[in-house]
């Protein structure tokens, strides 16, 4: 019997487990371990993984709830980058402002300027990076954003790279990209089975670090 390697024990450990932990966030959560699995899916060219990315996902969507915390790490920040990605790598199709619509109401209920955290995974550079993705790409126009100008007035008060009449710059600092929400893992055979399941410090991070060569 061939005995496996640390990736397929990885990915093992991944599908027995990932169904059935409670935090659906992007960082810790089945919204970071959804997206391994689509990644892993074109990266082996095996559908079953396509099938878990999708399960998980679906878990995370029907999961999502009015004054859910919009925090980056574990909330809806997250969750809205994550599938804003989705769509731009084409993993899943869809109308983004029909799926991002609540998500994008519940950001706006959160005054910008009363925020006093700076970080990625529970403060104004997860905003950042969130507002940025729905900003990016074709769906923005001027007339039509998926955010009111009084909050986007406040955004350009707290954020020197953003301007209203041209948020190309803004979006070139918060890409839509993995790099920018993964740390560096180091892992064995000995380790793998003690560290936890998500992206940030976990198995499916150290497992997408290695196949998107991150």
């Amino acid at each position: 019997m061939e005995e496996f390697n640390l990736e397929q024990k990885i990915v093992h450990r991944l599908i027995l487990q990932s169904p059935f932990i409670s935090d659906i966030g992007l960082l810790y959560g089945k919204m970071g371990i959804a997206l391994l699995f689509y990644e892993y899916a074109r990266y082996t060219s095996c559908d079953i993984y396509n099938d878990m990315g999708e399960e998980l996902l679906d878990d995370v969507l029907n999961q999502i709830h009015k004054g859910m915390s919009i925090r980056f790490d574990i909330g809806l920040s997250g969750i809205g980058w994550g599938i804003k990605y989705l769509l731009q790598n084409r993993f899943i199709e869809g109308d983004e402002n029909e799926i991002c619509e609540e998500i994008d109401h519940e950001i706006m209920r959160t005054d910008l300027l009363r925020i006093d955290d700076f970080s990625l995974e529970s403060g104004l550079e997860g905003l950042f990076y969130y507002i940025s993705a729905r900003l990016n790409g074709k769906s923005f126009q001027k007339d039509n954003s998926p955010f009111d100008t009084d909050y986007l007035k406040d955004l350009s008060c707290i954020n020197p790279f953003f301007k209203i009449e041209d948020v190309s710059g803004f979006c070139l600092r918060y890409p839509i990209s993995t790099k920018s929400i993964l740390n560096e893992i180091v892992m064995n055979e000995s380790s793998y089975m003690r560290e936890p399941l998500g992206l940030r410090g976990g198995v499916a991070g150290y497992l997408l670090c290695k196949i998107l060569r991150v």
